[in-house]
């Protein structure tokens, strides 16, 4: 099973972090819809972050086991920036929850205060 962590700010208003922990195991590597979904999704925040608003974020991944990969974004006190990168980030939570509605035995997610 994917575990999926979302760290929120204290009021919950900004995503501070994703985390990925585990692998679907829904079919062998390589045919796993659901973990190609779920890491396209990650992937995609990242690029987005990355070549759209110029934003470096933090990524950690586990390059020996695989199945970890953390996600990091910087608090930025400009209004308008900070809402493109929570707008962003809010899409792929989305993109996400949707993926868990449909395989709910291969994904978990759950928010915690960051």
């Amino acid at each position: 099973m994917i575990r999926i962590q979302i760290g929120l700010s204290s009021d919950q208003k900004q995503v501070r972090f994703i985390e990925l922990k585990g692998h679907a195991e829904m079919a062998d590597p390589g045919l796993d819809i659901v973990c190609a979904a779920v890491s396209s999704q990650i992937i995609s925040l990242e690029n987005s972050l990355d070549q759209l608003l110029s934003l470096e974020t933090e990524v950690e991944i586990d390059d020996v086991h695989g199945g970890y990969l953390k996600l990091t974004i910087p608090h930025l006190d400009i209004k308008n920036r900070d809402h493109d990168i929570q707008l962003l980030c809010q899409h792929v939570i989305l993109a996400l929850t949707v993926t868990q509605e449909s395989y709910p035995e291969y994904i978990q997610i759950k928010q915690v205060i960051a």
